[in-house]
């Protein structure tokens, strides 16, 4: 296995905590995931937040979200950063689906832990 490769599968191993956190975790399980302040580029600004924005247990109950198919391409990577291309069909518990989001993470490895450092995403309804 090549430097690359262990290096991916460290993000990856990220990547899958953090979903099965959306899934069935709290804010407080994805803020152990990200680095603070965690910039969010959102539609109109750029943010530095110093908790993570978004509350998984109210986004499954405002729109019925069980659970993610989710594709994710480590675009570059090296010892301290990672960028990372993520496509995702957010599902209910019937798989049907509720949207579709395309997203951009930058992770950092400090510490010796890989974390989300910056993310941007399009959400459109599916």
């Amino acid at each position: 296995m090549s430097r690359r490769d262990e290096l991916v599968a460290e993000v990856m191993d990220l990547l899958h905590r953090y979903q099965d956190a959306i899934e069935t975790g709290s804010r407080d399980d994805i803020q152990t995931m990200v680095h603070l302040p965690v910039a969010y580029i959102a539609e109109d600004s750029v943010q530095l937040r110093e908790r993570y924005p978004f509350d998984p247990a109210k986004l499954r109950e405002a729109t019925g979200f069980h659970h993610g198919c989710s594709t994710y391409n480590v675009v570059h990577v090296d010892e301290t950063k990672a960028h990372v291309q993520i496509d995702a069909t957010r599902l209910r518990a019937d798989d049907s689906p509720i949207e579709v989001v395309g997203a951009f993470y930058i992770l950092q490895k400090r510490g010796g832990e890989w974390k989300i450092a910056v993310f941007s995403g399009v959400r459109t309804p599916a």
